[in-house]
């Protein structure tokens, strides 16, 4: 590092204080400015955060800052899918190819928490209260809206999906930036499945449970206390519409009933929990000269449904901390680097979160859908070497979004003609499969330049 730098962040959530904790461990001077109330202190944010999965491009900047250990001690492991059907039976879909593999789940809150008070001990200072007004780009001056003003020598937006920072630039840049929203139409609640009496989960605990609906969804991740943070997804419509306890009642007997004796506060937290939105958000650029520069949602929201949202903006900041590493600090390179790298792959996971929004919600119930998800696990178990799935590189392997959503895509041409006129999955012809895999993601491999031990992850 040339020299420490005043480094100012808007945003204290989780990808904010990671962030603080990477600049500070850098040598900077670091300062973290959240609008909120410091959430330590604070318990009224319940039922506003759906629980999050860490995943390979997650762990990885927290293992590279010695977080690993402390962080590791919050979550809980989750090894597969398990679908409820309306007449609840249970169907299990692992996720990874082996039973080493595993994503896991977290609070929001917990985790948000302890990463505050781990940049805290690294000696960032924390503003609560004091959201930012707005940034003077001509002198590097952040205004906040308590009145204070301070200068900075590289401002840093995590400030969300409303990001302050972003309209700074938009209003800068003009008809130079583009930005824009995406809905995806359905919104959430956040309910809860407490433990039973003895403090035990209701459900398996190593798994995600989903019941899905078609357009519609509950679905369920574990906590470490044996609770379950449930999240409903539905129509932005249907919650006007179904505006009485009798009409919810009647919707949950009639899609989730096996659940309702194990969510014995369900109606009243459906009323009391906020609507949450979801969508998509597209902008660029996420950097502004070699000053101002966008991580998290405030450069790339998206819709949760592969688990990604956090992981991608924990990518952001290794990938700017690579950029500065490989660059020996110089913000011109480092910066103009990572917009073009981490824009391809904001735009290609909010792709495949939506589409799996889909996948979630209609296709881990539909009986071809599974049936070809079995006969990939089988040729992926039969040849890990060579072959791995697009959901195991994006959520196991550091491979870039952008090219996982590429890979998946020639990976679908290679299943739909190994199922042809297939009746059993265990007989696919796995001859066949290393013959196609060979002739078509061998040589997208080696385009590439993805080496076998990277592809591994």
């Amino acid at each position: 590092m040339e020299c420490s730098k005043k480094v100012l962040i808007s945003g204290a959530g989780l990808v904010g204080s990671l962030l603080a904790i990477a600049m500070k461990q850098r040598g900077h001077d670091v300062e973290l400015y959240e609008l909120r109330s410091d959430i330590r202190k604070d318990q009224s944010l319940i039922g506003k955060s759906i629980n999050l999965i860490i995943t390979a491009k997650g762990i990885n900047p927290i293992i590279n800052l010695g977080l690993w250990k402390t962080v590791k001690s919050i979550v809980t492991p989750v090894t597969g899918r398990m679908i409820h059907s309306k007449d609840a039976n249970l169907t299990y879909q692992p996720y990874g190819k082996d039973e080493t593999e595993c994503n896991y789940s977290v609070s929001r809150a917990e985790l948000n928490k302890l990463l505050m008070t781990e940049a805290e001990k690294s000696g960032v200072i924390i503003h609560f209260e004091t959201g930012l007004k707005g940034l003077d780009l001509e002198s590097k001056n952040a205004y906040f809206l308590n009145g204070t003003d301070k200068k900075y020598d590289l401002f840093l937006g995590t400030d969300g999906a409303g990001s302050p920072t972003r309209e700074a630039i938009l209003s800068e840049l003009g008809p130079l930036a583009s930005f824009n929203i995406e809905p995806l139409g359905s919104h959430y609640k956040e309910l809860s499945m407490p433990s039973d009496n003895s403090g035990n989960y209701q459900m398996e605990k190593t798994a995600l449970h989903i019941w899905p609906r078609g357009n519609h969804m509950l679905m369920a991740l574990p906590n470490q206390d044996g609770s379950f943070t449930m999240t409903l997804y539905m129509p932005e419509k249907w919650y006007e519409d179904f505006n009485s306890p009798e009409k919810v009642s009647q919707y949950f007997l009639d899609n989730y009933a096996d659940s309702i004796p194990l969510m014995p506060n369900y109606l009243e937290e459906y009323y009391k929990n906020p609507q949450g939105f979801l969508g998509c958000i597209r902008m660029s650029p996420w950097v502004y000269k070699d000053q101002v520069v966008l991580l998290g949602d405030a450069a790339h929201a998206i819709v949760p449904f592969f688990g990604q949202g956090m992981n991608c903006g924990f990518s952001d900041v290794q990938y700017l901390l690579d950029q500065l590493d490989l660059n020996s600090d110089d913000l011109h390179s480092s910066l103009n680097n990572y917009n073009k790298h981490q824009k391809l792959n904001g735009d290609a996971i909010a792709d495949l979160s939506i589409e799996n929004f889909t996948e979630m919600c209609e296709k881990v119930g539909d009986t071809e859908f599974l049936f070809k998800k079995r006969v990939e696990h089988i040729i992926e178990k039969t040849y890990p070497d060579i072959y791995r799935s697009r959901y195991g590189m994006v959520t196991y392997t550091l491979i870039p979004y952008h090219m996982a959503k590429e890979a998946g895509e020639i990976q679908s041409e290679i299943l739909e003609e190994l199922c042809k006129d297939l009746k059993n999955a265990e007989d696919v012809d796995l001859a066949k499969a290393k013959e196609l895999i060979e002739g078509k993601f061998s040589p997208w491999l080696q385009e590439n330049k993805l080496s076998i031990e990277r592809f591994r992850g």
